[in-house]
């Protein structure tokens, strides 16, 4: 089943995720889920918080489309800078220059508890990122200036309300 995703701001989108502990049936369902939902969206990840959950796992995709699952990821080591075009699903129709590291590895966890770890460069190093972003209780907004982050704000508010208006 899709899952609805959550539109910034959000309060769970602006709150640090739980780490997770329950590597159980419901775990598999509840990332099936969010991978239905990112898909449907045409998104390149997802983070649990964007569907309402407040857990510390999310789906990362590939350039040549695949997806893998991280869960209780961390970034060991991050250099380089580079600027990206970032948008989110959870700020639909934003599209922002967002700089971040060019490289960075990461240590993680899949759904059998196996931890892992990779080294990523470029537009993968970039989906990392902002998918750890989410977790740690940022969107991409919060890169920007305070101004930008108001403007997006009302657009996503006029957007909560439109959609309650369906």
């Amino acid at each position: 089943m899709a899952l609805d995703i959550v539109l910034w701001p959000d309060p769970v989108l602006n709150t640090p995720t739980q780490p997770v502990t329950d590597f159980g049936p419901s775990l598999t369902t509840l990332l099936d889920d969010m991978l239905e939902a990112c898909k449907k969206a045409e998104g390149i990840g997802i983070a649990a918080n964007q569907v309402g959950v407040p857990l510390r796992l999310a789906w990362v995709g590939r350039e040549d489309g695949s997806f893998f699952e991280i869960i209780n990821p961390q970034i060991l080591e991050r250099s380089g800078n580079v600027v990206y075009d970032e948008g989110c699903l959870s700020v639909p129709g934003e599209w922002e220059k967002v700089k971040r590291f060019e490289k960075v590895k990461v240590r993680y966890q899949d759904r059998t508890q196996a931890w892992h770890e990779v080294e990523a460069e470029g537009k993968l190093a970039h989906v990392f990122q902002h998918e750890i972003d989410h977790l740690d209780g940022k969107v991409f907004v919060h890169h920007l200036s305070q101004l930008k982050r108001d403007l997006i704000r009302r657009k996503m508010e006029k957007e909560k309300r439109y959609r309650r208006e369906e």
